[in-house]
């Protein structure tokens, strides 16, 4: 009899230890909404991305610095605490980038609109350092961020009597940057918080697919027309154009690989349930 009492003692106590354990880990869910603001802009000139003024007389030109990492985020992170001072997480999140866009003007009859915007799904894994503190905890994490995504070229063509809208997709390959956060955790109770945080992203990326989607003419189709070579890219770090060899028309052409900024500072707000 007291060998069963000692034997169930002693699971109680694994049981309790091994609970403890488990809510001492502090597995927890975020999920976050945010808006980035370009940081580590550049110009693109070869997408036409400046605006442009032509008259009889003169010509006007202004630069436009871009970022296509600014636009709405949203996110779900899973992160694991070690102790109530480090632990990690691997957040997964979507850009919707904004778009932005640029006009050139001819005289008086032409006008041509310029848009890029793109979308991006990233990979964030972080490392946390917390100050763990037991109602309001600030915090900073530093990670790294890989992203998967695709951009859109837009030109539209405005003449009297005439309209031309031409889209191209880019895509292919993958983005590798550094991201750095600083926040504060609002524990309502043990199992809900709420944060907000500053985030920056330091990322570029550069495609390595195009393909023209759409060449639309005063309503007609004009793609069904175009050759391969004309409506696919393939950017490469390098290549030859040899007069006695040309490349054929059925594969794509080649062009240089571009890299893309999309870097951003943001806020980002959420909750978090511990688990």
């Amino acid at each position: 009899m007291k060998r069963n009492y000692f034997t169930m003692l002693l699971m109680v106590l694994v049981t309790g230890v091994f609970t403890n354990n488990l809510n001492a880990q502090g597995t927890y869910v975020n999920i976050n909404i945010g808006y980035g603001l370009k940081m580590s802009s550049q110009n693109m000139p070869d997408y036409n991305m400046s605006n442009l003024t032509i008259d009889s007389t003169s010509s006007t030109m202004k630069q436009i610095n871009l970022s296509l990492g600014q636009g709405l985020t949203a996110q779900v992170a899973f992160g694991y605490m070690f102790t109530k001072n480090i632990g990690v997480e691997m957040g997964l999140s979507y850009l919707l980038g904004a778009k932005i866009k640029a006009t050139s003007v001819y005289g008086a009859g032409i006008i041509s609109d310029y848009f890029l915007s793109a979308q991006m799904f990233r990979l964030n894994p972080s490392v946390i350092i917390a100050c763990g503190f037991n109602k309001i905890d600030p915090y900073a994490k530093l990670g790294v961020i890989i992203g998967f995504g695709s951009i859109k070229n837009e030109q539209d063509n405005y003449e009297t009597g005439s309209t031309e809208v031409m889209k191209t997709t880019l895509n292919g390959g993958v983005a590798f940057g550094l991201n750095a956060s600083a926040g504060v955790l609002f524990k309502l109770t043990k199992l809900v918080s709420l944060f907000g945080e500053i985030n920056i992203i330091n990322l570029s990326w550069a495609p390595t697919k195009g393909k023209m989607t759409e060449d639309n003419l005063n309503g007609t189709d004009l793609l069904p027309n175009m050759t391969t070579s004309q409506k696919k890219i393939d950017f490469v770090k390098s290549y030859t154009n040899d007069s006695k060899n040309p490349r054929s028309d059925s594969d794509p052409r080649q062009e240089l690989a571009e890299k893309f900024p999309f870097g951003s500072v943001g806020l980002n707000v959420g909750v978090r349930f511990s688990l």
